[in-house]
């Protein structure tokens, strides 16, 4: 049964102009709107802006409700609701709209408290103005002041966080244009609206969700949901016993495994939903949903799953519930050589699980763990460590900074994780289909087949890996070497890479010999111009990072730089070098005078068109006038 087919997909207006909404007393009070739900506020606020301003239209799936005479009680899908009707509160207000419409903005009550059906009324039907309102003032401190305010109201949960809401609705929205009419004349905000009595569902329901007579947590509705969606659909063989079903499962065998993470209230649901919900995303093979729950796993809804995500949520269950974290754990030493902002985790699924703001790259690796769990039903340390260093060297060196790139990072995972028992056999013997990270791919390859023929090599390649400065991207250092030689890779690691480039910066003496390779013009890898002088300005490389990326592009540089450190001191080569009878005076002087550069804090400078003398820039730029351009250093 595919649940979209039975519900009706429209966008917020359509539904409060066909009914009344009312949010029940079984439900809890407004959470959007209070202080300490800034994240998730601001998660939601930014999709919706983004939206609006970009015209891109997005789906917030499933609201849940029952139809009570002619009103609409959501079971599920109220925060949301509140949150659009008080965004279309907002801009009917600016466009003077809201007496026209009056009629339909009192189709929207809250029943939790008296006095939050009361509030919802006056926001309607009193007299409040925010024409002369800035972007920085309080919405809330208007309504506040008003007469028919009653003080106690600010007592009221809902009411409380309401007022919050408008006052960040109208900080976040202040400067959108024609936001009535975007929201109101377009279908760009939508959601599928789903009636649970023609669903299937009854009032047993509501009373399981709220049994303990407590605020219900997201974690609960969704669980609840979906264990109906599971035996509505019939997800579940009929045969299975009931300690393999899911509603056991969730709430015993599943519990255990989240249990070490549960807060000061001895609750995990937050962690489990935003576990439950990154399952979901790495299962994605299209951008649908993916920046939604990316921002906010609480939009998660059962209605999202078909059978094949289902049976991947289970099976993703049931392998961290059989592992053993402590063999998970030592079989990852590498964790702390990503360049994560979050490296104080054990392992991925702890960092699932705790993080906050996931981003797209640890996504891919808790895809690529849960991958080899999910694949090999032995689990074999060396084997698991080796292919999980694979896919982080491929994340560490390239850009997974959106839905396209996190679908193609996970392709890649996808493919090679048949090989994961043992990739560097499988990449030695397989071409790889994926275009994703093809040049990161490729040096896979190339290494996996250099310890494929001897397993000798495997600690040197890994040692230079793990260096801060190559983080997986070892190419420069192996086109150094005519035959692959683990004795010098060693020495490469240790003289050069260890020596001059683990630091935030390279020092000038490196670039001076720099300026003996090749061309002499690696600085051409950057160029701007500086107004101050009217001449191309260039970069004598910025810091470490640039050093390795920047002049990935002229492999040639940092390959022969790379050679003539490996038995030289900087100053020997430089000694050594023959400077050119046509070299420009002022890159001799640049080679030849070791305290020149250090006038250049930033290493940027001039080269005069006629590249016949350059100028010292101190920091990254000057100003545009005399006082600029006397800042500047000329070198002839």
């Amino acid at each position: 049964m595919d649940n979209k087919k039975t519900a009706e997909k429209m966008p917020f207006w359509q539904l409060l102009q066909n009914s009344k909404i009312e949010i029940p007393i079984i439900q809890r009070d407004y959470a959007q709107g209070r202080p300490e739900q800034i994240k998730v506020r601001e998660r939601f606020l930014n999709t919706l802006h983004n939206t609006l301003e970009f015209s891109q239209g997005i789906e917030l799936d499933f609201i849940y409700g029952s139809q009570v005479d002619d009103t609409m009680q959501p079971l599920d899908g109220q925060q949301r609701l509140t949150t659009l009707y008080l965004l279309h509160w907002y801009f009917a207000k600016k466009a003077n709209l809201l007496s026209e419409f009056k009629k339909f903005f009192k189709n929207f009550s809250y029943e939790t408290r008296i006095s939050s059906r009361e509030f919802c009324e006056a926001l309607v039907s009193e007299n409040i103005d925010i024409d002369h309102l800035q972007s920085t003032d309080k919405l809330s401190e208007i309504i506040i002041d008003r007469p028919w305010f009653f003080l106690s109201w600010k007592n009221d949960p809902t009411i409380s966080a309401m007022l919050n809401m408008l006052d960040a609705i109208h900080h976040k929205f202040y400067n959108i244009e024609q936001g009535w009419q975007k929201l109101t004349d377009t279908k760009l905000i939508q959601f599928y609206h789903l009636d649970l009595d023609n669903f299937g569902l009854s009032d047993d329901l509501y009373i399981k969700m709220n049994a303990r007579g407590k605020p219900l947590t997201t974690f609960e509705n969704f669980k609840a949901l979906l264990e109906k969606q599971i035996s509505v659909d019939n997800w579940e063989e009929k045969s299975l016993i009931p300690t393999e079903k899911f509603a056991y499962k969730i709430d015993n065998t599943w519990t255990d495994l989240l249990w070490c993470f549960r807060d000061e209230n001895d609750l995990f649901d937050d962690g489990f939903l935003q576990l439950i919900s990154n399952i979901y995303l790495i299962t994605r093979t299209k951008k649908e949903n993916i920046q939604q729950i990316s921002n906010e796993p609480t939009l998660l809804m059962p209605g999202m799953f078909d059978k094949n995500s289902f049976d991947y949520l289970v099976q993703t269950l049931d392998s961290y519930s059989r592992v053993d974290f402590k063999q998970l754990n030592s079989s990852l030493p590498m964790m702390k050589y990503l360049h994560f902002k979050d490296i104080n985790y054990e392992n991925f699924f702890e960092l699932i699980v705790k993080s906050e703001g996931i981003t797209y790259p640890q996504r891919v690796m808790f895809f690529a763990q849960t991958s080899y769990l999910n694949i090999n039903a032995k689990f074999d340390s060396d084997n698991f460590a080796d292919w999980m260093r694979v896919i982080r060297n491929v994340v560490n060196n390239s850009t997974i900074d959106n839905d396209e790139s996190f679908i193609g990072a996970l392709g890649l995972v996808r493919e090679l994780a048949q090989g994961s028992n043992d990739i560097y056999k499988y990449l030695s013997e397989n071409s790889v289909i994926s275009k994703f990270a093809s040049k990161q791919v490729e040096e896979e390859g190339l290494k996996a087949k250099t310890i494929i023929v001897s397993m000798d090599n495997k600690q040197p390649i890994h040692q230079l890996e793990d260096t801060k400065f190559c983080q997986g991207r070892i190419k420069f250092a192996l086109d150094c070497l005519a035959t692959f030689d683990p004795t010098q890779l060693n020495k490469i690691r240790t003289n050069v890479v260890e020596k001059y480039f683990n630091a935030n910066d390279i020092t000038n003496d490196i670039r001076r010999v720099l300026l003996t390779i090749g061309d002499n013009k690696f600085y051409y890898y950057w160029g701007s111009w500086l107004y101050a002088l009217n001449q191309p300005k260039r970069c004598l490389i910025a810091n470490t990072e640039d050093l390795k990326k920047s002049l990935s592009e002229y492999n040639y540089y940092l390959k022969e730089l790379t050679q003539l450190l490996v038995d030289n001191h900087p100053a020997e080569v430089i000694a050594d070098y023959q400077i050119p009878k046509d070299m420009p005076n002022w890159k001799k002087r640049l080679i030849q005078e070791p305290g020149l550069l250090e006038k250049s804090k930033q290493h940027y400078v001039a080269i005069s068109r006629d590249d016949s003398r350059c100028w010292l820039i101190p920091l990254s730029r000057v100003a545009n006038s005399d006082e600029g351009r006397l800042l500047c250093e000329e070198v002839i």
